[in-house]
């Protein structure tokens, strides 16, 4: 079983319509058997007049939360062993996610690849055979697969912090428990970096990242 975690924050109505379309290529895109769990922070109402959506896990919050906070709330619902997190401005294609959590038979945690690379770079990557490692490519929040193991044993995310923080929280804690990553480079997503956070999100919380900043400083890099 495969559990999907979906943060949910639609403050517009473009942002709504993107959060649709990217439930809708999980739907089209990754094969069975998998749950998909989706932690709502907004009154838009996510719409399937079409019937194109996967039948869903829907935890309503009252409260904006972090998307972090959402996403260790969809992780304590899960019944899978294997664990995505996703964003809403992130679109797989065919079998990604499939293709991804294979790299967990091997990893502790596999990346799809969502950054620039070269010509020969993507002949190179054309070569590989699903399951082997690869060495190109970074670390990116878009989407990440993680074993239940591992993620209970770094403790999961840090509802504290936001954006590219928060990332940045979750990554000092594999590399201090020790866990074990890689970027799978034929593994392909599309993602809209930063498009589901750049209007009011930054709005909201643009005074509170300086605080996030402090706690990471505090909590994070003294402690190495």
């Amino acid at each position: 079983m495969i559990s999907i975690i979906l943060n949910s924050y639609n403050p517009t109505r473009a942002h709504l319509h993107m959060t649709m379309a990217c439930l809708a290529a999980i739907t089209k895109f990754t094969d069975d058997p998998y749950e998909l769990i989706v932690v709502d922070n907004t009154d838009l109402v996510i719409r399937d007049d079409y019937k194109v959506l996967h039948p869903y896990i829907h935890i309503k919050n009252k409260k904006n939360q972090t998307v972090y906070h959402s996403y260790n709330q969809g992780a304590k619902r899960a019944k899978g062993d294997k664990l995505v997190f996703i964003q809403s401005d992130v679109f797989c294609h065919e079998r990604t996610i499939n293709k991804l959590v294979k790299y967990l038979d091997k990893y502790d945690i596999a990346f799809p690849q969502q950054v620039p690379i070269t010509r020969q770079q993507a002949k190179d990557i054309s070569k590989v055979k699903d399951g082997e490692p690869t060495d190109i490519g970074g670390r990116d929040a878009g989407m990440i697969a993680i074993t239940r193991e591992a993620f209970d044993k770094c403790g999961g995310w840090d509802g504290r912090f936001r954006n590219l923080l928060g990332e940045k929280a979750f990554f000092i804690r594999w590399d201090k428990t020790g866990l074990t990553w890689t970027c799978q480079t034929n593994c392909f997503i599309t993602h809209i970096m930063a498009g589901n956070n750049l209007q009011k999100e930054d709005e909201l919380y643009n005074n509170e990242m300086t605080f996030d900043a402090n706690l990471i400083i505090k909590d994070y890099s003294e402690n190495n």
